[in-house]
């Protein structure tokens, strides 16, 4: 990160996502701050992403990629243009960075890098919006887990609440349109509906 990218950042919150951040943040939780840390590593990201592509797989079977590609595909928009486009467009700075660091418990390493929206919000709803399209019952299991990576981001003092709010809206609307348009494509292969999970 140049330091020209890192000025460029403002910082933009109101009292209320002030306050929502330092009531979740200032939880002190010895428990929860474990728990948010887990939650935001990236290798609970790499691990929960491959048991839903292994329940994908177990699931749909030889139409596997029934649920597979709108998997990767979520996943890829949302970090890409969230990344890309979104976070340079808003530059917001990092609860972490606008506000006093003797008032921000910082459980994780950051890099002083746009806040809004958050990607891990995007990304965990994304593959939690396609696995409930496509096999509603998994959404009982996606959709909190998708919650926990998007509160453990405000809990590690990375992310506004407005950020992974609007995180979580981008994700599940990539979700939605990813499914969308790998069903169109399936349908112009003949794949009309997806195949017996048996």
């Amino acid at each position: 990160m140049t330091v020209l990218a890192a000025a460029a950042l403002a910082d933009f919150h109101g009292a209320f996502d002030e306050a929502l951040f330092r009531g979740l943040n200032g939880l002190g939780s010895p428990l929860l701050d474990a728990l948010f840390v887990l939650a935001s590593s990236q290798v609970f990201g790499v691990v929960v992403l491959a048991l839903v592509a292994i329940a994908l797989l177990a699931y749909f079977k030889r139409g596997a990629a029934y649920g597979l590609v709108p998997v990767g595909l979520a996943v890829l928009v949302t970090d890409q243009l969230g990344h890309r486009v979104l976070k340079p467009f808003f530059g917001r700075m990092r609860p972490c960075f606008a506000l006093p660091k003797e008032q921000v418990r910082l459980l994780v390493e950051v890099s002083n890098v746009g806040s809004l929206p958050s990607l891990h919000a995007a990304n965990a709803f994304a593959v939690a919006t396609v696995v409930t399209l496509l096999v509603p019952r998994g959404g009982w299991v996606a959709m909190p887990i998708a919650s926990l990576v998007a509160l453990s981001r405000v809990g590690v003092g990375v992310h506004w609440p407005t950020d992974i709010l609007a995180g979580a809206v981008f994700g599940a609307l990539v979700g939605v349109a990813s499914v969308e348009l790998t069903q169109r494509v399936f349908g112009l292969f003949g794949v009309k509906e997806a195949p017996d999970a048996k």
